[in-house]
């Protein structure tokens, strides 16, 4: 029971994962600052002080514009991904709770690309698992992964779009997309001991699944029994998720993101069961609980690192 169900669990976290953090975030547009601004601006007397109007004939700057255009200059940056996830599981009047908080911290350079990462996942009773991974493109194009699972290194050589996870540059360009008028200012508040705009959009359902069918997130999926049909049908009714960015104020970088899945888990997770009928008769499974944030720093000031000897010489 365990196993099966555990890993229906992963295979759609990581599937809802994708999609929140890259999916395609379009949608009508809100009112931005600067027309809210120039709508009240209108209604001023004449004679109002002309200081006043020099600064409001001034360019606005749209903090969400500059970050994404900052993003594309980044030579260097960390980052710290945090991910707890809480699940019951029933089945036949059996019932296991496990809880997990898994933290990845990441350091990478770009051009040429250079990633380290270094992951811990405590899943309390059921114990903890360590793994480091970096990964680099050598001059020739090649991409190269090293992972080590606390036993022993290995290494394969892999597409670039397969370090795409792990590249914290483009997930948080894919997490903010390419419209930023659908955001939602929410003032400001401190991250990383430092002021930061606030900003929300909310993902609607319909979002989510057409962007996991088109994405191919559920390829994974099939092995668990569920033809296309039934994959589509229990990625229906899934709610809303609500997602937030930070936008740091003096240097227009962003610096946070957050979401937190933990009803359209749930959803997903009873669809899941309902879509596989009789081969999961019995079973149940609840997830109290799946948040995701990730906090980025130390843009283009990130300390050097090497790729360890015993990782590059392991087959």
């Amino acid at each position: 029971m365990k196993r099966r169900l555990l890993a229906m669990f992963l295979t759609a976290a990581m599937a809802l994962s994708i999609t929140a953090c890259g999916g395609d975030k379009g949608g009508s547009s809100i009112p931005t600052q600067s027309t809210e601004q120039s709508e009240e601006s209108a209604d001023l007397p004449a004679g109002e002080d002309t200081k006043a109007e020099e600064a409001e004939a001034e360019p606005e700057v749209d903090p969400m514009k500059k970050a994404l255009e900052n993003l594309e200059s980044v030579t260097s940056m960390e980052a710290e991904m945090l991910m707890d996830m809480d699940l019951t599981l029933s089945a036949n009047g059996e019932e296991e709770s496990m809880e997990t908080s898994t933290t990845m911290k990441m350091a990478m350079f770009e051009d040429p690309l250079k990633i380290k990462m270094e992951m811990v996942m405590d899943a309390g009773a059921q114990g903890t698992m360590e793994m480091d991974m970096y990964a680099e493109v050598a001059e020739d194009g090649t991409c190269m992964m090293y992972m080590n699972d606390g036993n022993a290194w290995t290494s394969q050589s892999v597409g670039v779009v397969d370090l795409d996870q792990y590249n914290a540059q483009n997930s948080m360009k894919n997490y903010i997309g390419e419209d930023t008028s659908i955001y939602k200012e929410e003032g400001k508040e401190t991250v990383n001991g430092a002021s930061a705009y606030k900003y929300s959009y909310v993902m609607t359902g319909e979002e989510m699944k057409q962007t996991m069918l088109s994405s191919g997130a559920l390829d994974s999926v099939s092995a668990l029994g569920l033809d296309e049909s039934q994959m589509e049908s229990m990625l229906d009714g899934l709610g809303e998720i609500t997602t937030y960015v930070w936008i740091d104020e003096a240097t227009l970088y962003p610096v946070k993101y957050e979401m937190d899945m933990t009803e359209v888990m749930d959803k997903l997770m009873s669809n899941m069961i309902a879509a596989m009928g009789d081969q999961a008769a019995g079973m149940s499974m609840n997830v109290p609980k799946m948040t995701i944030s990730m906090t980025c720093s130390n843009y283009n000031n990130v300390a050097d690192f090497t790729i360890p000897e015993e990782a590059k010489t392991a087959e």
